[in-house]
């Protein structure tokens, strides 16, 4: 709630007490400003304690006081018309505005929270553990029911967000571009959360097994040996849930499983798991070989079946580290046997244990991924106690990692993987027609966990001229790594075989960088292929611990790429892989005789000249970019 507090009272504060001439008359909206610090924050507190009637009262009162605020800037309005004094009060009334808003959107989530909790009335801080499944369900029906309250919310939130969109950027002094740039920056969190509340209240119900009972195959997906649809697959699990209740979860490793593949017709691989890892036949453990996390899904329970796994299952749920690292930041930490997991150590001490800590335990080569379930369960039943107050943390946390693809889910249930889909939740390749598209993927095929010290960054300059776009991109990787245990003296060098998925009709002009085979010089071939509508450019690179390295393609994007300028517009679908963690992105995009007046998807940093964009950031999620000249 601490963006209420920001949008309602700091804000006026400091925009009221810009000139002595009208500071009396200001004095009373700087008391109230303060108290409305003040009461926004006690709603967060008593929204969390359940105390949802002080909580209305609370959000009573902090209208009250915005409304204060906004009569005693009335009273100065003489300061609008002041060459620079005027910019600075226009940017305090909207910043008054926004935080009228944002409290009637409090007001809304108030009346959702209440509606949701009122069959538990007087029984405390509940938690999903200490409430029957009878309850669950009720709990699970209620959400689904209640959307109108979260709508109005929503609707609140973006009119705040269209009414700071209109404060400038430049030409404010200090303490107010100190309050506007966090604002900004915070305000498309919020929309987002909110736009995604609401699909997530009939998500939630289904895929919670709720009013039918659901399975799943569980899959940890090992992000430090990256592949294609998030990282290796090393354990994997069969999950049972019921109206949200875990009924069950047993997990194993995936070798195991494995075993019996051996004695069935072999199925072939990939030609660069064939060719690279010099694998003769796929097996269930390398079933993530597509980036398009759906197709990958099915082609894991295809293999899951075929070796003797449960016939029955509803989806596929894929975690990595990193996302339970976030989880066990929430809980705290989680010690199993004489090893205690944190936030901060969880990938070196899973790892270190399972490749060699677990002879010390007296565990056989079988049974050293046996801790992850253990682990697991463990952290399961500190999510299950938590408040239901509080899992707003948690709907935080799934949110982020849905939206970074570090946790990724299928259904085969079609409207749910439709609404999963529409959330950008479902870890699929984009297929919008007729736009730019860039999708780099990863696959780690020197069996090693070294993507824990790989830094990757992209390079993509467009010229938008003439009827087929030139498009330039370089990839960066840099090895950071040393000697250790995890990249073992026998193999140091960070091997992948990496595809770059591209518009379909895209056409390569040149390339620099591809490798014939680890520890050569000579050049590689770049393969030009076709998957899920887009052309596929794949090629090998081997890099070596403490050295860069490059791989460089430029090509011709396909004229339907070119006639979007016809309507004065130019679209890039840029898309994130999953498990990766957030590479750093460059764009330049070069628009002879045409000037860009406006660009989404490139938070507020974006340089627009006269006849281009340059951007540099992250790229911790997929991005929808839109320029329009």
């Amino acid at each position: 709630m601490t963006w209420v507090a920001i949008g309602g009272g700091v804000v006026a504060i400091i925009a009221l007490g810009l000139t002595a001439y009208y500071y009396p008359k200001l004095k009373p909206a700087i008391s109230a400003a303060r108290q409305a610090q003040r009461l926004a924050h006690d709603v967060a507190t008593k929204i969390s304690q359940q105390d949802f009637s002080a909580a209305r009262t609370d959000v009573d009162e902090l209208q009250d006081r915005v409304e204060t605020i906004n009569r005693q800037l009335g009273r100065a309005q003489g300061l609008r018309s002041w060459p620079f004094i005027g910019r600075q009060y226009r940017a305090a009334v909207d910043l008054v505005a926004v935080g009228g808003s944002s409290v009637r959107a409090v007001r809304s989530l108030v009346d959702f929270t209440a509606r949701l909790f009122e069959p538990f009335a007087g029984r405390g801080r509940i938690s999903l553990s200490s409430i029957t499944p009878a309850e669950k369900g009720l709990l699970l029906s209620n959400i689904a029911s209640r959307e109108e309250d979260l709508k109005a919310a929503q609707e609140s939130i973006h009119l705040a967000a269209q009414t700071l969109a209109r404060i400038p950027e430049h030409g404010l002094i200090g303490p107010l571009l100190r309050v506007v740039g966090p604002l900004k920056q915070q305000f498309p969190l919020i929309t987002q959360a909110l736009d995604q509340a609401i699909p997530a209240t009939h998500l939630l119900p289904p895929i919670l097994g709720y009013p039918k009972e659901k399975t799943y195959l569980f899959l940890l997906q090992n992000n430090t040996e990256l592949r294609p649809s998030g990282g290796f697959i090393g354990t994997y699990g069969l999950l049972k849930v019921s109206a949200g209740e875990i009924i069950s979860l047993k997990t194993d490793n995936s070798y195991n499983l494995d075993e019996a593949a051996k004695k069935l017709p072999v199925v072939e691989p990939p030609a660069a798991l064939k060719k690279y890892l010099k694998q003769n036949a796929w097996y269930f453990r390398d079933s993530n070989w597509s980036p398009d996390f759906p197709t990958s899904a099915e082609q894991a329970l295809l293999f899951y079946q075929r070796e003797g796994g449960a016939k029955n299952v509803d989806g596929v749920l894929a975690v990595t580290p990193t996302t339970i690292s976030a989880l066990l930041k929430l809980v705290g930490p989680i010690k199993v046997g004489e090893i205690e997991f944190t936030a901060d150590n969880f990938v070196d001490k899973l790892q270190a244990y399972v490749d060699v800590g677990y002879k010390s335990d007296g565990q056989s080569a079988a049974q050293r991924k046996d801790i992850i379930g253990l682990m697991t369960k463990e952290l399961v039943d500190r999510l299950m106690k938590l408040p239901i107050a509080e899992w707003k943390d948690v709907f935080l946390i799934i949110s982020q990692q849905l939206n970074a693809k570090q946790l990724l889910l299928y259904m085969r249930e079609a409207a749910v993987q439709s609404l999963l889909a529409e959330q950008n939740w479902a870890g699929a390749i984009d297929r919008t027609p007729d736009v730019d598209s860039l999708l780099v993927v990863d696959a780690n095929l020197a069996s090693l966990k070294t993507d824990l010290v790989m830094a990757r960054s992209y390079f993509y300059t467009v010229k938008l001229d003439g009827d087929r776009p030139l498009a330039e991109l370089v990839i960066t990787y840099k090895h950071t790594g040393k000697f250790d245990w995890r990249t073992n003296w026998r193999i140091t060098r960070y091997n992948t075989y990496v595809r770059v998925y591209v518009p379909g009709g895209s056409e390569l002009v040149s390339s620099t960088g591809a490798q014939k085979q680890e520890r050569s010089n000579a050049a590689g071939e770049v393969t030009t292929t076709s998957e899920l509508g887009k052309t596929v450019f794949g090629a090998y690179k081997s890099i070596e611990p403490g050295t860069e390295s490059q791989l460089k393609l430029t090509y011709r994007l396909p004229i339907a790429v070119g006639q979007q300028l016809k309507q004065r517009v130019y679209r890039l679908q840029w898309q994130k892989q999953a498990g990766m963690q957030t590479p750093s992105i460059s764009l330049a995009i070069d628009s002879p005789n045409r000037r860009p007046q406006s660009v989404d998807g490139l938070d507020n940093t974006a340089r627009l000249s006269q006849s281009g964009i340059s951007f540099s950031g992250p790229l911790a999620q997929d991005r929808a970019i839109a320029v329009r000249y």
